[in-house]
């Protein structure tokens, strides 16, 4: 060992002596470019803004969306040609994928190349038009990312379109067993379709949601709790196994919130006062086996430990 390495420092200094293809030099001249433009972008006085309306959208909805460049300096300064900035969108799909804009010269905001201080210039899209693989459901990022700017990026979701033609099953992965539950689109078209955008797009899956309160099991929905969609009457029976989207007031008059109960017994003195929107088909004992878990002792309902659910959307044949 002790004679081979002066024989493997000499290879080694000829290897870093050894000129680099002009291929090479290309990449490196390449990185060096990035790194620069990120250094003249950090310094830049001028700021980028990306936003859409919403976090998940449905297959088919357009999807708005609004960028713009801002001047914080106090000074007069240069900015990207503003006509050509919806070049700087890029979509990058889950798996990594990036894809450039398709007609982006149908959109712009103005010819302009500079920006008073507290100045901006933007431009408003519609991201579908913009890529048009926005058509097939998945999670995506869109990012903005202007010359000599640092760039700004936003998430959102692309979930299939709620269909009110078909029915729907909501299937639960519950530690006591599987559930099944149909949903009855019918009788309750909004709560129905509230209740599958939510499922598809992951707002029953944190495991921290599950309350276990006298006769029900309730799922509260993930998202902004301030959310309501209009209250439906419906005259199914409440009975062990119907599901119910719980009212934001006392009756679903005042509105309906996307949380879910799933009565464990017979409730009567609710008809007419809440929206019933499904049944339970296959499951119930694992659901009367996890209303026996420990519960806190401050009244909320919570389980001492956190249960994990899975719920899965099914279009029913």
């Amino acid at each position: 060992m002790k004679r081979l390495l002066p024989t493997l420092l000499v290879l080694a200094v000829c290897l870093a002596l050894v000129p680099a293809t002009p291929a090479k030099r290309k990449e490196r001249k390449k990185e060096a470019g990035k790194v620069q433009a990120a250094v003249e972008a950090e310094a830049s006085p001028v700021t980028a803004t990306l936003q859409l309306g919403q976090a998940v959208y449905e297959v088919g909805q357009v999807i708005r969306g609004e960028a713009t460049l801002v001047n914080r300096s106090a000074e007069w300064t240069k900015i990207p040609d503003a006509a050509n900035l919806p070049r700087d969108l890029h979509l990058v799909t889950a798996d990594g994928k990036e894809l450039a804009p398709e007609g982006a010269a149908k959109f712009g905001a103005a010819r302009t190349t500079s920006l008073g201080p507290g100045g901006f210039v933007g431009f408003a899209f519609d991201a579908t038009l913009l890529f048009p693989s926005l058509g097939k459901p998945g999670r995506y990022t869109l990012a903005f990312r202007p010359k000599g700017v640092p760039p700004v990026e936003t998430s959102f979701q692309v979930i299939p379109a709620f269909d009110p033609a078909k029915r729907y099953e909501l299937h639960l992965a519950t530690p006591a067993g599987p559930v099944t539950i149909e949903l009855f689109t019918k009788d309750a078209p909004e709560a129905v379709h509230n209740v599958v955008s939510l499922a598809r797009a992951g707002g029953y899956g944190d495991p921290r949601q599950l309350r276990v309160r006298r006769g029900m099991l309730a799922l509260v929905g993930h998202g902004d709790p301030r959310f309501r969609f209009p209250g439906e009457e419906t005259s199914l029976q409440l009975l062990a196994g119907t599901v119910i989207v719980q009212p934001a007031g006392r009756t679903f008059r005042e509105g309906n919130t996307p949380n879910l109960g799933i009565l464990l017994e017979p409730r009567p003195d609710w008809q007419g006062k809440v929206t019933a929107i499904g049944q339970v088909t296959e499951g119930l004992e694992a659901l009367l086996q996890l209303a026996r878990v420990p519960v806190r002792k401050d009244g909320s309902g919570r389980p001492v430990s956190p249960v994990d659910l899975r719920i899965t959307v099914r279009e029913k044949k």
